[in-house]
């Protein structure tokens, strides 16, 4: 019996590769799936003869029964010929995920069955609209709001580890809501030095003799605040960012 490995490309396209007699060949309707072709049939239709093959495929079906199903397979070639032929925009990650790490894992161990993990849980849409909302806590005062939301999500990525654009699991949970924490420790001193610059520009603005050494020195404070990371962990989180954060690790545990 032919070797299988199975590979998921994007956390949603499985990819079987069969291992005869030392060649890899790649089930065509995984391949189709995951570059966006109709069918099968019309992204072999032109391959050259020796590019594709056909294999009977062995599959358990869900009560268990397994059958042996005929189905279309290309080798590396024809699947670099699918791959230039697709207009999916992905067609070059997929090219790269290919080479660079499917095909040097099976060629480095040896292996045609890899071991399965455990199933992924990703996160739901509202653990991802508590992440929206913290996201906003922390750019509300924000002038530049696009790049600091921008900047949030690429910390939150390096933490957790998941390049873009894989989905976050719950497993990622604590080191999320840890990582708006640490956040949120940074804005909120000049959250909190912006309002009170804004509230004695106001009482010059309407001559009310607010001192202007009290109005210089908040000012270096803002700016002080915008260089200086203040980690301090007894700084309690207020108000939906609190809620959100607890949200998110009590999600994880339960």
């Amino acid at each position: 019996m032919n070797a299988i490995s199975n590979f998921t490309f994007h956390e949603s396209h499985n990819i079987r590769i069969i291992d005869i007699n030392g060649e890899l060949w790649f089930v065509a309707a995984d391949i189709a799936n995951a570059l966006d072709y109709p069918s099968a049939p019309q992204m072999t239709r032109n391959l050259d003869a020796d590019e594709a093959a056909m294999h009977n495929l062995h599959i358990r079906s869900e009560n268990g029964v397994e059958q042996s199903r005929p189905m279309t397979i290309i080798n590396e070639s024809g699947l670099y010929s699918c791959i230039l032929k697709s207009r999916k925009p992905e067609a070059k990650q997929f090219k790269k995920w290919v080479t660079s790490e499917v095909l040097p894992s099976i060629r480095k161990t040896g292996k045609y069955d890899i071991a399965q993990s455990e199933p992924r849980e990703y996160l739901t849409s509202a653990d991802m609209q508590k992440i929206k909302r913290l996201v906003v806590v922390c750019t509300h005062h924000v002038g530049r709001k696009d790049a600091f939301t921008k900047a949030i999500h690429y910390a939150l990525r390096q933490a957790t580890g998941v390049p873009s654009p894989n989905k976050f699991e719950v497993k990622h949970l604590p080191l999320l809501a840890k990582e708006f924490q640490r956040i949120f420790s940074i804005v909120e001193p000049y959250f909190n030095a912006r309002d009170e610059c804004e509230q004695l520009m106001m009482k010059h603005l309407l001559r009310e003799n607010a001192p202007i050494q009290l109005l210089d020195g908040l000012l270096n404070d803002m700016r002080k605040s915008v260089n200086t990371y203040s980690l301090s962990k007894n700084e309690q989180l207020q108000g939906l960012f609190n809620a959100d954060c607890l949200a998110l690790m009590s999600r994880n545990t339960g």
